[in-house]
């Protein structure tokens, strides 16, 4: 193996990257963020709140008074259970409840005038989330795609569209997991009704990173679901996709049910010209095989970039809301969930469905 640079490629401009590459968002003093939900992800949103925009400015909003005084005393943030309460005195509200309230939540947000950031997806249906976008009126509304703030997948989308494996024909993208305990229980995953299944709720994150990635839009897909594990009423815990991209397949292999999930490649993109194989860590090298020959790429400009994309897409969103301006996400995560759909459809029906 050595250790160089990128052979010379081929292929058109690199498309935009995300531009926030961390820091502060560029504002003057503090915003206030009402959050609301601080379970799950909750709790990593409410650390990149509490780091640049300090305790004193984020209000946490939730049901359980018992859960909120834990959190307040724990991190000394302001906790209510009164939502309209903390849009009060808020400039951004973030929406970390379940699939199924997101709609409620934001569309309450966007009726105040409020920008609102929500977790992916946007909502439990793309309909609600296009009926959502209309509702906006031009107040930012975001969703959270953070894989795309990724230094690994800014570098790997970079490669692509400078020519790294010439046109790209088929891409392999395997997250195979021990999830079982999502769909069981009380969380709301376990409900197929208020959290869809693992497709909607974790193979989401490839339905919009993929495209980002090779350039491509998805124009048709293929698909096997089921429940290797779970038990209704939780949705599926396994998918099998062939995506379409133009001249381009990515197969996406998603799967909670993995009691032992073996080390994988993140992805592996196979073009005319070489390969590429994407670690998961930053920490790796990205792998160029091209004549038989195994180069290790490192990050190039993007090592620099914040390794926590979670941090960097809240932040870049935080942009957004203080200068009032769209940044687009929706739109693209809307896409996103149109892609989901379209795999579920052709997993029930046994049948190839294209995207209009």
């Amino acid at each position: 193996r050595q250790a160089s640079g990128l052979p010379p490629g081929e292929g058109g401009e690199t498309p935009p990257l995300p531009r926030h590459t961390g820091g502060r968002p560029r504002r003057k003093g503090p915003m206030r963020v009402a959050l609301v939900g601080a379970s799950g992800f909750g709790r990593y949103h409410l650390q990149v709140w509490r780091k640049h925009h300090g305790a004193a400015n984020v209000t946490v909003v939730g049901r359980d008074p018992e859960r909120l005084a834990a959190i307040a005393a724990e991190l000394a943030v302001t906790t209510t259970t009164d939502l309209d309460a903390a849009f009060d005195q808020a400039e951004l509200v973030d929406v970390c409840v379940p699939t199924d309230r997101h709609a409620e939540i934001a569309r309450r947000a966007l009726a105040r005038g409020l920008p609102a950031i929500v977790e992916k997806p946007p909502c439990r249906t793309s309909a609600e989330a296009e009926q959502l976008a209309r509702e906006a009126r031009g107040t930012p509304l975001s969703c959270v795609m953070n894989q795309r703030f990724s230094p690994v997948w800014c570098r790997v989308r970079e490669l692509v569209a400078e020519g790294a494996v010439g046109r790209p024909m088929l891409s392999l993208w395997p997250v195979l997991t021990d999830q079982r305990k999502l769909l069981a229980g009380g969380d709301f995953r376990s409900d197929a009704s208020r959290g869809g299944g693992a497709l909607l709720d974790g193979a989401f994150h490839l339905a919009y990173l993929i495209p980002w990635v090779l350039g491509r839009e998805v124009t048709a897909v293929s698909a096997w679901a089921g429940q290797l594990a779970a038990r209704p009423p939780a949705g599926e815990d396994t998918g099998l996709l062939a995506l379409e991209l133009g001249e381009c397949v990515a197969q996406v292999t998603y799967s909670w049910a993995v009691p032992n999930p073996p080390r994988t490649p993140a992805a592996t993109v196979l073009g005319d010209e070489a390969t590429l194989v994407v670690p998961r860590s930053a920490k790796q090298p990205i792998e160029l095989i091209r004549d038989r020959e195994t180069v290790e790429l490192d990050l190039g400009a993007w090592r620099t970039a914040p390794r926590n994309d979670l941090e960097s897409c809240l932040l870049h969103h935080a942009e957004g809301a203080a200068s009032g301006a769209a940044d687009g996400s929706w739109a693209d995560a809307v896409q996103a969930q149109r892609v989901v759909e379209a795999a579920e459809r052709a997993a029930a029906a046994g049948r190839r469905e294209e995207l209009g």
